[in-house]
């Protein structure tokens, strides 16, 4: 049940209507895994890699080894994985990918040569063969790599076959975030490429025909359906880039002598290819930093508009006696103001019901506040004769003399909350607004810059500390 091999020691699955029973045993658990992580996962188009006969499967996404385990859970067929060599590290890893059978591949020119009659043997036996595009996002020069092994097998595979065998190239999109509760896995099978259009014709050379292939292959994986749009992607940029000099801004601003503007720095070109191979590869990342964004926007948005608040309240709110009085009233002021609350809820409900407490165009507004009047004074009048009965007429005396007083501070409390408490509280947590915005942006540029490191492998490449910017 193993294919020719040149090399014994990298074997490979081959017959797709004998499933090894260790291979079953395996899915059933990466299922069962994954259904517990990731209730949801959506596949669109999977019925057309579902149909039988052989199949390329091509794959962008930096995360190969999950993206490996998504599909063969996904599947019903047998799925032949050859994930990157770096996404295998790690007992668990290799224990995990020698029982689902998925092999490393380095995808250089030796590697395909030894590799290549092991995947014929797949292709022969009606086979699905899965390739991951290894990350190089510096000049890209490894993707066209795949698309190069991807069209050589193809080719391949017709000319071994006798035009028997027409293994199809699907482009597999993927948009998987980084974090579990982040947005539900999906998984898009992109038109298939179609080897028979590029066969050669009677006359036309066989290297020609393939090159064409390999263009067409190249095409269409390096188009992502998850991606952003040109204009979004752009928009994106920009808001990276201000958000980068407002951090600038702000560390500059504390170094008196500093000469550099950071209207001065752009993105540089190695930033801006990043986020566009991130764009064709893994758009839920970008989709997540754009997210962040959106909230830290609105946070700040916020705190703008509570500091303009405060700022516009009047000159009373720049005077310390005067912001001392205010609270001070405010904490003593509250006692009397429940009192005088707790005395009028009779009042309240009885306006409330007769809809006495907004204005009726229909109603003479004379006529509303006699009406107002007649049921406070019920109220008072109800409240006074039950104190009457219950406690005596000396209390009954004292109690009717606290009502019009406490519902006239009531009314004095009300105004200060609205003119006074409230520009109070913002200007007493503005400090922690403004230090929770801070770390908000802090905290989006710095995984910004984490994933740019890593990418690179060396921050000498980035020049990281005005986070990706260039002069």
């Amino acid at each position: 049940m193993r294919g020719k091999t040149l090399d014994s020691q990298i074997p490979i699955h081959v017959r797709a209507h004998r499933v090894p029973a260790a291979y079953r045993l395996m899915r059933v658990v990466v299922r069962f895994g994954l259904r517990l992580f990731f209730p949801r996962l959506r596949m669109l188009n999977l019925e057309r890699v579902e149909r039988p006969g052989p199949a390329i499967l091509l794959i962008t996404h930096p995360r190969s080894l999950p993206v490996a385990l998504f599909l063969i859970s996904a599947l019903d067929r047998p799925v032949h994985c050859l994930v990157p060599t770096c996404e295998i590290r790690g007992l668990f890893r290799k224990l995990t990918a020698r029982a689902l059978g998925i092999q490393a591949f380095e995808y250089t020119r030796e590697e395909q040569n030894s590799w290549l009659n092991s995947c014929l043997g797949v292709l022969a036996n009606q086979g699905m063969l899965t390739l991951f595009a290894p990350q190089n996002p510096r000049d890209g020069s490894r993707r066209p790599l795949v698309a190069d092994f991807a069209a050589r097998l193809t080719v391949e595979a017709i000319l071994q076959s006798q035009g028997q065998t027409q293994p199809r190239i699907y482009p597999v999109h993927w948009f998987l975030g980084p974090r579990r509760r982040g947005p539900e896995p999906l998984m898009c099978v992109d038109n298939p490429v179609e080897a028979r259009r590029f066969l050669p014709k009677v006359g036309e050379d066989v290297a020609e025909a393939s090159q064409h292939l390999v263009g067409a292959v190249r095409n269409a994986i390096d188009i992502n359906i998850f991606g952003l749009a040109e204009v979004d992607l752009e928009h994106f940029n920009r808001e990276l880039e201000d958000l980068s000099r407002e951090y600038l801004r702000q560390q500059w601003s504390r170094r008196p002598g500093w000469k550099q503007r950071p209207e001065d720095l752009e993105f540089s070109s190695y930033a801006r290819k990043w986020i566009a191979e991130r764009n064709r590869t893994d758009p839920a990342l970008l989709v997540e930093l754009r997210e962040s964004l959106d909230s830290y926007r609105e946070a700040h948005r916020q705190c703008s508009l509570g500091e303009l608040i405060v700022e516009t309240s009047g000159p009373w709110q720049a005077s310390p006696p005067r912001v001392g009085a205010a609270w001070v009233e405010t904490v003593l002021g509250f006692p009397i103001a429940l009192y005088g609350l707790l005395n009028h809820l009779l009042a309240l409900m009885i306006l409330s019901v007769s809809g006495l407490f907004g204005n009726s165009p229909k109603r003479d507004p004379k006529v509303e506040w006699l009406l107002r009047i007649f049921a406070v004074l019920s109220s008072y009048t109800l409240q006074i004769f039950v104190v009457h009965f219950w406690w005596g007429r000396a209390i009954a005396g004292y109690y009717a003399l606290t009502l019009p007083v406490s519902g006239a501070y009531l009314w004095r409390y009300r105004w200060l909350i609205r003119r006074r408490v409230r520009v109070l509280i913002r200007k007493a947590f503005h400090p922690a607004s403004l230090s929770r915005v801070a770390r908000a942006r802090d905290t989006i540029l710095r995984r910004f810059n984490q994933e740019l490191e890593s990418a690179a492998q060396s921050s000498t490449t980035l020049n990281v500390q005005s986070h990706g910017l260039a002069e």
